[in-house]
């Protein structure tokens, strides 16, 4: 794989956009090497022995399966595909310490990664645009599993795996999924679902924190890795994620019988903006796609493109816009400018 493939617009995991109210699920599983310190306190020989180790196990899968990992060195990107692969859930917004001799792997659909001295030695992840966490449970699980052949993971018979954070320690396991959920915010219901979610460890919350306009936007995550196993952690994001979505199927209909003209109109609108704005901000598109999204969800559009929401909201994003026009230097006066171009493009694309 390419760094010009891995940075493309067009590399989405499976079933995103297709499912509604779910932009995307993760299962992260955090590891490290027995033997050696956790990343931040390691010298770089220790973890140029670590990436060594890795590397080695991660061959011997590609020997065996067509899901091949390619290898990339973080300190290679630049500041801003380093932002874009974060906007594309393939890097923490923060990673301990420099750099060097981090490394991502990368499988060719980009639903699978492997981040090698991040926060923890190891970090396997598993991305689908569909609520199907049971199905990436298994895939991290085979992942882990055959990389444990080659590997000694750090594990304490009383606290489980260990980690640099102890609020991953346990089974290591973190789910988490971006939802849209209009319809649970507009009635005030969001609340009695996240104190639902916390009762069994899990945090429902604002996926754009500080911005009243994207509250629609939110994101369940598992608070609790000790003392409760995969199995159980699998099971609860399952059901919350169906409980979750069919109570916003019930509020939205109420809300949206509620004020059908008003909801129409705001829909309608937000298609003018994307298709005819020539200055836009990051929040103000992210906006937009939401409703768009409705829109089409509604049948008020055709739904040519199942990924214009999700291509939408990565394009909305300044890393991506840089990226797109190969001007990584732009400022946001600029970017809201070739901003308004490339959605103007997608929308047009898309034969809206």
């Amino acid at each position: 794989m390419s760094i010009s493939e891995l940075m493309g617009q067009d590399r989405f995991p499976e079933g995103t956009g297709s499912s509604g109210h779910t932009l995307w699920v993760r299962i992260q599983l955090s590891r490290n090497i027995a033997g050696y310190s956790f990343p931040h306190r390691a010298e770089v020989k220790a973890k140029a022995e670590v990436l060594q180790e890795i590397r080695n196990a991660v061959a011997h899968w590609n020997a065996k399966t067509s899901a091949r990992f390619s290898e990339f060195s973080v300190a290679s990107f630049s500041l801003n595909e380093r932002e874009l692969l974060k906007n594309k859930r393939l890097l923490p917004d923060a990673l301990s310490g420099g750099c060097e001799q981090t490394a991502l792997f990368i499988n060719e659909k980009q639903d699978g990664s492997l981040l090698v001295n991040g926060q923890d030695h190891l970090r396997i992840q598993y991305m689908a645009g569909s609520p199907v966490p049971g199905k990436l449970w298994e895939k991290a699980e085979s992942l882990e599993n055959q990389l444990g052949r080659d590997l000694t993971y750090a594990f304490d018979h009383e606290f489980g795996f260990l980690t640099a954070s102890p609020y991953l320690t346990g089974t290591g396991l973190r789910y988490s999924a971006a939802l849209f959920l209009p319809g649970l915010v507009e009635s005030g219901v969001i609340s009695g679902m996240a104190e639902n979610a916390a009762r069994q460890g899990f945090s429902l919350r604002s996926l754009y924190s500080g911005s009243d306009r994207l509250g629609s936007f939110c994101e369940l995550s598992n608070m609790v890795t000790l003392g409760v196993s995969e199995s159980v952690l699998t099971e609860r994001m399952e059901q919350l994620l169906h409980d979750i979505e069919e109570a916003e199927n019930m509020a939205w209909q109420k809300v949206f019988r509620k004020d059908e003209g008003k909801l129409k109109d705001q829909i309608w609108r937000a298609l003018g903006t994307l298709k005819y704005a020539r200055i836009i901000s990051r929040e103000e598109a992210v906006a937009c796609a939401g409703l768009l999204h409705i829109g089409i969800m509604e049948n008020l559009f055709p739904a040519r493109d199942p990924m214009l929401f999700p291509k939408l909201i990565l394009t909305a994003g300044s890393a991506c816009v840089r990226e797109m026009t190969h001007k990584e230097t732009m400022e946001e006066p600029e970017i809201e400018v070739w901003r308004a171009v490339l959605l103007r493009n997608l929308i047009t694309e898309a034969g809206l």
